[in-house]
């Protein structure tokens, strides 16, 4: 899971931090950052999977559009950094496993745009990326601190990937085995094209490809209903795309991979019951495999016993059932950015719905499911834990005579008659004000 991230130069973040927990909700208005964020955690997840290029063209807007506008003129450097715990083991794409002796780890990377001599982008590279060990005596976490009995930090293994200068001076990037081990790798980096770690094809650097196997394996959802009532080949992904229209194909995985002779719907009991939680109507998700076993569908059985296929059900009914069997999949693992899970649900079953997600990601040292959600709903936030909420809005800073905006966002709520700073905490009032004024003035 993240447990930290840290944002500068990137859109609307400057000198951003922020603190999660295994299930977060970033509440704010409309235009106050809470996309951004979820763009800052895909580039990162793309930036070590893919070049430089393909990672920012995955994002909204032009590659130079991404870096910070300020009075003065344009970054021409974005940062991030993220602090994880890592799985304590994986296997990776060869089969073979792999054990994460310090599970406590810091990645950073920097983008550099550089501008050529007419005045134009000349290319945008990698100027820098460590991944670094965070020991226990220096793990600021306040959730790691309240869980790391029996947490594995490494010893005394020391960082695997520095930026360093070679003897000419120029840039590299260095990569150690476990840490020390081992000759380490040098790539060269004064034109680095794409990430260090994104070299990485197997487990021959354990804590670097768990690393990268977190970050690039991190999950988006933005449903698309009209794709996720299509019917599915056997050829078809079976862990679910982002707008989900592999969720035939999802379903009859799930199906075939946990049914046995007591239970011959396996897992899909889990997701029907999930389903009918927030629509006490459904009875039943039935997946349906066509004679030849060459195609998949589904239809929902309702409590009257009449059943609907794919191609009737409600688009509001759909984009439920497949958060469901995301949260429901027995192999779901790592974190869920979804925005706005409110959209479609009737607003007496948001309360469902929120603890739905609460119980998904309830934290287990060996095997978590990180949620961060956001929104702008008033009765999602009414559903929500104080620690749960993060607010989100937009602060204006002067500098010289110009005011400059940046995103802020302050974790967990406070009651009124706490002695808290309001630069990093706000009381439950303040975040239902800020979403009421954003509101009115839409």
């Amino acid at each position: 899971m993240i447990t930290r991230l840290e944002i500068d130069g990137f859109k609307s973040f400057e000198g951003f931090s922020i603190d999660f927990s295994p299930f977060s909700a970033v509440v704010g208005p409309n235009a106050s950052g809470k996309s951004n964020l979820f763009d800052a955690i895909q580039l990162i997840s793309h930036l070590v999977e893919q070049d430089v290029r393909s990672a920012l063209l995955g994002l909204r807007g032009e590659p130079e559009e991404l870096f910070r506008r300020t009075p003065g003129g344009q970054c021409d450097t974005m940062s991030f950094a993220v602090e994880l715990l890592l799985p304590a083991s994986g296997t990776d794409p060869f089969g073979v496993e792999f054990e994460v002796k310090a599970r406590r780890l810091r990645y950073e990377i920097d983008l550099q745009m550089r501008i050529g001599g007419d005045g134009g982008v000349a290319g945008i590279f990698v100027s820098r990326e460590q991944c670094l060990r965070i020991k226990k005596s220096e793990d600021v976490s306040e959730f790691v601190r309240g869980v790391n009995k029996g947490l594995s930090y490494g010893g005394n293994i020391g960082d695997f990937l520095l930026t360093e200068f070679d003897d000419s001076g120029a840039p590299i990037f260095k990569m150690r085995q476990d840490g020390g081990s081992g000759k380490p790798r040098i790539i060269p980096a004064r034109d680095a094209s794409k990430s260090a770690i994104s070299t990485i094809p197997n487990a021959e650097f354990p804590h670097l490809w768990a690393v990268r196997s977190f970050l690039s394996g991190i999950n988006f959802l933005e449903i698309n209903a009209k794709a996720a009532r299509s019917e599915n080949d056997r050829f078809e992904k079976q862990t679910m795309r982002p707008d989900a229209s592999n969720l035939s194909a999802v379903l009859a995985r799930i199906k075939e991979e946990t049914s046995s002779e007591l239970r011959p719907d396996g897992a899909l009991n889990e997701v029907s019951h999930g389903l009918s939680r927030l629509i006490p109507s459904v009875r039943k998700v039935i997946s349906i495999t066509s004679t030849d076993k060459k195609e998949f569908s589904f239809e929902i059985q309702m409590a009257d016993g009449e059943k609907f296929s794919s191609r009737v059900i409600s688009d509001g009914t759909l984009r439920l059932l497949a958060l469901i069997t995301f949260l429901f999949d027995p192999k779901r693992s790592g974190l869920l950015c979804f925005e706005e899970p409110e959209n479609g649900v009737h607003e007496g079953r948001i309360s469902a719905l929120v603890e739905t997600l609460r119980e998904a990601s309830e934290f287990d040292l060996e095997d978590c499911l990180q949620i961060i959600i956001n929104t702008h709903s008033p009765a999602v936030m009414s559903c929500l834990k104080d620690f749960e909420v993060i607010a989100a809005d937009v602060v204006s800073r002067t500098e010289g005579t110009s005011p400059r905006k940046s995103t802020r966002m302050r974790r967990g709520i406070k009651s009124q008659t706490d002695m808290f700073n309001s630069e990093h905490h706000l009381t439950r009032f303040e975040v239902e004000n800020l979403l009421r004024t954003a509101g009115d003035s839409a």
